[in-house]
């Protein structure tokens, strides 16, 4: 198993790729339809969407939960 205090890390980075890679999907559905070239697009488009939503979502969601937690009571 991996430490506590990764918690927040993995976390993030598991969120950035279930959210890109549906995205990337129904992006390249949308532009280029399910032609020929679809899996390769796709493909692409997941690689280059999660390694830009990873450190995103790192800086993010932290900054989020803070701004989140003035605003709501607890």
């Amino acid at each position: 198993m991996i430490h506590q205090k990764y918690y927040g890390m993995i976390m993030s980075c598991l969120a950035a790729i279930i959210i890109s890679v549906p995205i990337a999907f129904i992006m390249v559905a949308i532009n280029l339809g399910f032609s020929a070239g679809f899996l390769p697009a796709f493909l692409k488009s997941a690689l280059v969407s999660i390694l830009i939503s990873i450190p995103l979502a790192n800086v993010g969601i932290p900054i989020a939960e803070k701004i989140t937690n003035k605003i709501v009571k607890k």
